[in-house]
């Protein structure tokens, strides 16, 4: 109730002018990368294909409305095919659950370029809280973004029977790396 007050307050008070900038990624100039140790040894990849909404405004970040879909068919992992693996019901079950989703309403300038998007994110049908701090710098009509955050890959069922279990660290770290234009 409060943030909907907060909202009308800020719909009163700031022109429509300001209303916050919408954004178009540029897939070519990002990414979105993991890190997970296998049994101490870091294990690199990413997804490919990613869609994301984005209204922001340097001014006014307070109006943000971020929403990133990740197509999880799209993961991969360096030096080896484990792609089967990984969309399989003991990881990511993708044809359950095919996508990966974030959305944020409430980003926090922490200054000199320094920002925070507190959202939902989620994996697997398993939703959870996640603060995703993130540096933004903005030349002209191009934005880019870099950030990232260690995610605890058990709260949202990941590899969880098996050897694998034992064999791959919680903590998973996932970058955030997106160039986008400003939309017309």
């Amino acid at each position: 109730m409060t943030r909907l007050l907060i909202g009308f307050f800020l719909a009163l008070v700031i022109p429509v002018g300001v209303l916050a900038n919408t954004w178009q990624v540029i897939p070519a100039e990002s990414q979105i990368l993991w890190t997970a140790k296998w049994n101490t040894s870091p294990v690199h990849g990413g997804f490919n294909d990613f869609d994301a909404t984005i209204s922001f405004d340097m001014d006014h970040p307070e109006l943000a409305d971020l929403s990133v879909a990740v197509d999880i068919g799209s993961i991969y992992m360096d030096g080896q095919d484990a792609r089967t693996t990984l969309m399989g019901d003991n990881w990511f079950f993708a044809e359950s659950f095919p996508k990966a989703q974030f959305s944020s309403q409430d980003v926090r300038h922490l200054g000199n370029g320094r920002y925070e998007a507190h959202g939902i994110l989620e994996i697997r049908g398993i939703s959870q809280e996640l603060i995703l701090p993130f540096k933004l710098t903005i030349e002209d009509d191009i934005a880019r973004v870099e950030g990232g955050v260690t995610l605890d890959r058990t709260v949202f069922g990941l590899g969880k029977k098996g050897d694998v279990a034992k064999a791959v660290a919680d903590g998973v770290n996932v970058s955030v790396l997106v160039t986008a234009k400003k939309a017309p």
